[in-house]
C-alpha cells in the first residue's frame, strides 16, 4: 500500500492511499454475503445466496460498491498508523477511484497543536485589595437587619423600613410574540435605602427610592431600562413597566451590636471574634473577585503569544457545547432558545457566527494552551492531594443532599469514577493557575534560581501520579463517531473540550477511527 499525505492550511491531512492490484477481489465474496443479508432473496435464508445469484441479482457494480467500503474500513486504522497521523475525530472519505489500482482520498482533522510563546516572560503585579473597616462595619449592619424585629408603622414608607408589596412588571415594548408579562402579583419584600448589590438587586439597585413617601394599600407605577450588561437577560437593553401595591410598612428595631449579639449569630465569644471572621470571609471574597479578572488577564496573554493551530470540526464541536450552555442558562429563566434570540433581534445562523463562535473559539484556545503549559511545567497531581481532594468534594456535596442518595450513588463505580475525575481536574485547574501566578510574579525564576544552588536528594517525597486527561467523554455518541468518517464532504463532530479546566492530559490513544463505505456517490 501506498501513501501519500498533503498537510492543509486548515489544520487538517488530505491522504491518498493507493492500493495493491487486484487487492478489491478478496472483498467482493464478503460484499455479496453483506448484500445477501440485508436483501429478501428468494429461496435463501439471509446471507445464505450464493455469489453468482447475488451477482446476477444485484450486479458487478453494487458488489464492487461494498467490496469497496470493506476495503476502506479494513485499512483506515492501518493508513493512520503507517502515516503516523493522530486524529482529532473521525476523518471524511473524500473520493475512491473506479480502476485499478483502488485508490482512496481522505480528509482527516488532526489533534489541536501549540506552541507556546516566552511565557516565562509573562509578568503581572499580585495584589489583592484590602478590606477596610467600613466594609466590615457594612456587613455586619446587614447581619443586624436580618435579626431586626418588625414593628408595623402607620406613617409612609421612609428609608430603612421593612415594605411588603405585590409588584407586577410588563415589557413597555415587546419583540414580536416576545411575552410581554414579567411578573404578575409577585410578592415582595424590601428594605429602602438597602445597599447590597449582591444580595438584594431585584428587581434592580435602588429599586426601594420608589417607595419612598407611600403608604399602606397605596399603588404606584413606575418605569425602569434595563442596562444592555444586565444578569437579567431577558431584560437587557430592554424598559420595563412596574405596578407597585403596597400591602404593609415595618419600622425595623435593630438588636444592639454587643457580645450577647455575636454569639446569638454564631459560635463567637464576643464581637471582635465576630468581625474577625467576617473579615476573613470579606478577605476570602475580594481575594477571588481579584483572581477572576487577574487569571483572565493572565491567560488571554499566554494564549495572544502562543500558537494554537485546531481543525474546523473541532471549532464546530465546541460551539456546539457552548450553544447547550446558554441553553441551559435559558432553561433556568423558563426561556426558549427562539424567544432569547428575538430578543437580541437575530438570526440563529447570525448569531452563530458573530457570538457564539468567537466564544467558543476563545474557551478552546485556552484550554489548549493551559493543557499545554501543563505539560511543559510538568505539573502533577499526587495520589494524597487527589484523596483529600475527592474527600472535599464529598463533602461539600453533603449540603442540600440526601446523605442516603449520595452513599447509594458513591457506590456506582461510574459515579464515583466521574467524581473523582472532577476531582483530579478541579485540583489540576487550581495547580495550573498557581504555576502561572508563580510565573508573573517572578516567583518562578527565584525557586528556579534556588534549585540550582540546592544538591538534589534521592528518594524523598513520594512519587506523584501523572493527571489523567479528564476531558475524554465515553459516551456511545462519542465512540460511534470515532469508528468512521463520514461520508464525502461532510464535517465531523470532535470531543469535547472543557473550558480553562487543562483536562486533557497524558491520555492514551484511542483505536483508529474506521472510515465509511465508499457509496457510489463517492465517485468522481
Amino acid at each position: 500500500m501506498k501513501i501519500e499525505t498533503e498537510l492543509r492550511d486548515d489544520h487538517q491531512m488530505k491522504v491518498v492511499a493507493e492500493f495493491e492490484a487486484d487487492v478489491l477481489e478478496k472483498y467482493k465474496h464478503q460484499a455479496a454475503r453483506k448484500i445477501a443479508t440485508r436483501a429478501k432473496i428468494p429461496g435463501f435464508r439471509p446471507g445464505k445466496a450464493p455469489y453468482d445469484v447475488v451477482l446476477r441479482l444485484y450486479g458487478e457494480e453494487a458488489i464492487t460498491d461494498e467490496a469497496k467500503g470493506l476495503l476502506v474500513d479494513d485499512a483506515y486504522p492501518k493508513i493512520l498508523d503507517e502515516a503516523k497521523i493522530n486524529p482529532a475525530a473521525s476523518g471524511a472519505l473524500e473520493e475512491i477511484s473506479d480502476t485499478e489500482p483502488i485508490k482512496a482520498t481522505f480528509i482527516v482533522p488532526l489533534e489541536p497543536t501549540v506552541e507556546l510563546g516566552d511565557y516565562l516572560s509573562l509578568r503581572k503585579e499580585y495584589a489583592v485589595n484590602e478590606v477596610t473597616d467600613k466594609q466590615v462595619d457594612e456587613f455586619i449592619e446587614r447581619m443586624r437587619k436580618n435579626y431586626a424585629t418588625a414593628e408595623p408603622s402607620v406613617k409612609p414608607a421612609a428609608e430603612g423600613d421593612l415594605v411588603a408589596l405585590k409588584l407586577d412588571a410588563v415589557l413597555t415594548q415587546p419583540v414580536g410574540d416576545e411575552k410581554a408579562e414579567v411578573l404578575k402579583e409577585s410578592p415582595l419584600q424590601i428594605i429602602i435605602g438597602e445597599n447590597d448589590p449582591e444580595e438584594n438587586d431585584f428587581p434592580y439597585a435602588g429599586f426601594g427610592d420608589n417607595l419612598k413617601g407611600l403608604s399602606e394599600n397605596e399603588t404606584k407605577t413606575f418605569k425602569y431600562s434595563y442596562p444592555d450588561d444586565s444578569k437579567y437577560d431577558r431584560l437587557r437593553g430592554k424598559e420595563v413597566e412596574f405596578t407597585a401595591v403596597i400591602e404593609s410598612i415595618k419600622t425595623l428595631h435593630l438588636p444592639e451590636l454587643n457580645d450577647e449579639f455575636a454569639q446569638s449569630v454564631g459560635d463567637f465569644e464576643n464581637v471582635a471574634k465576630l468581625n474577625e471572621m467576617v473579615r476573613v470571609q470579606l478577605e476570602a471574597q475580594a481575594k477571588n473577585e481579584y483572581e477572576k479578572t487577574y487569571f483572565d488577564d493572565l491567560i488571554e496573554e499566554l494564549v495572544k503569544d502562543a500558537k494554537v493551530k485546531f481543525a474546523p470540526q473541532t471549532l464546530e464541536h465546541e460551539m456546539e457545547h457552548v450553544v447547550e450552555s446558554i441553553q441551559q442558562d435559558l432553561a433556568q429563566q423558563r426561556m426558549e432558545l427562539d424567544t432569547y434570540l428575538k430578543t437580541i433581534k437575530k438570526e440563529k445562523t447570525v448569531w452563530m457566527e458573530e457570538d457564539v463562535k468567537p466564544a467558543a473559539k476563545k474557551r478552546l484556545e485556552r484550554s489548549i494552551v493551559l493543557d499545554e503549559l501543563a505539560k511543559v511545567e510538568k505539573i502533577e497531581v499526587g495520589n494524597e492531594e487527589l484523596q483529600n481532594e475527592f474527600t472535599q468534594m464529598i463533602s461539600e456535596m453533603q449540603y442540600g443532599t440526601d446523605p442516603k442518595k449520595l452513599q447509594k450513588e458513591l457506590k456506582s463505580e461510574r459515579f464515583a469514577n466521574a467524581l473523582a475525575m472532577e476531582a483530579a481536574s478541579r485540583l489540576l485547574n487550581r495547580k495550573v493557575l498557581e504555576c502561572l501566578k508563580d510565573i508573573a510574579t517572578g516567583k518562578a525564576a527565584e525557586k528556579a534560581a534556588e534549585k540550582k544552588e540546592e544538591p538534589v536528594a534521592e528518594g524523598d517525597a513520594e512519587k506523584p501520579v501523572k493527571a489523567k486527561k479528564a476531558a475524554k467523554k465515553e459516551t456511545a455518541e462519542t465512540e460511534s463517531a470515532a469508528e468512521k468518517p463520514a461520508k464525502a464532504k461532510k464535517a465531523v463532530k470532535t470531543e469535547a473540550v472543557e473550558e480553562i479546566s487543562v483536562e486533557k492530559l497524558e491520555s492514551s490513544k484511542e483505536e483508529a477511527p474506521k472510515p465509511s463505505k465508499a457509496k457510489k456517490s463517492d465517485k468522481k
